[in-house]
């Protein structure tokens, strides 16, 4: 007996439960951290209502060759839209009308289709790409609403494309690259019908609707090169 108690008393104490953890674990009631959720994704130029339109004029086709870029880039891109006049190297359409002069009518289905898409795709900002055959310099026409993008776009690519000092269209007179039509000068349009797609999409739509002209004259690089920093840039500033 004496020995068997000896022996007990000698045995090692162990106060631990039997799976050897403490038995006040804290981190046994604490959650596991969550992972962060992903960050949404950025919106596209198409998801905010960015429209481009080209080739209107079929002998303006630097848009029309740089649409799948704006495409890739996340644009929304209607053109050409004078396809015939493309494909012909023409700035009128086949009929000989002058598609940027048919936007007040109703009977010229590729002015119609310019309209479909517009109506399906309504557009929060336009840009309608050209070249000027006759000009020296680039420049834009900006219709409304009151905001500075059309500055700001000349501003940030002066260093790189030289702009028209003095533009001038019909009766409207810019200075430094940027023409804006006033409100009266835009309503005479209006009354006497005879206006363009930029026009339309700003009087539909009420946007910002902007003429993009590049002399027709620059290497065709260049040309493609000008309209695609224009739209970029526009990009940069729409969403801000």
């Amino acid at each position: 007996m004496l020995c068997l108690l000896v022996a007990c008393s000698s045995a090692p104490v162990n106060n631990q439960p039997a799976d050897n953890k403490p038995a006040n674990n804290a981190s046994a009631n604490t959650p596991a951290p969550q992972p962060e959720p992903e960050p949404a994704p950025a919106p596209t130029p198409a998801e905010l209502g960015f429209v481009i339109t080209t080739g209107v004029h079929g002998n303006e086709p630097s848009g029309y060759l740089i649409q799948d870029q704006l495409i890739k880039l996340g644009f929304r891109v209607f053109g050409p839209c004078n396809e015939w006049g493309i494909a012909n190297n023409s700035r009128y359409l086949e009929s000989g009308d002058d598609l940027n002069r048919m936007f007040g009518r109703t009977d010229c289905p590729q002015a119609e289709a310019v309209k479909k898409y517009l109506a399906e795709n309504p557009p929060k900002i336009l840009f309608d790409l050209h070249e000027d055959p006759d000009g020296t310099a680039a420049y834009l026409i900006q219709h409304g609403p009151d905001d500075d993008i059309g500055r700001k776009i000349i501003d940030e690519l002066k260093a790189d494309f030289e702009f028209d000092p003095e533009p001038s269209f019909m009766v409207v007179k810019g200075q430094d690259g940027l023409l804006k039509p006033t409100i009266q000068q835009l309503r005479a349009l209006k009354f006497i019908g005879v206006y363009g797609l930029a026009y339309h999409a700003w009087y539909t739509h009420g946007c910002t609707s902007i003429v993009v002209e590049c002399p027709g004259s620059w290497p065709e690089e260049k040309r493609k090169a000008y309209q695609l920093r224009v739209c970029e840039l526009a990009w940069k500033f729409f969403r801000g």
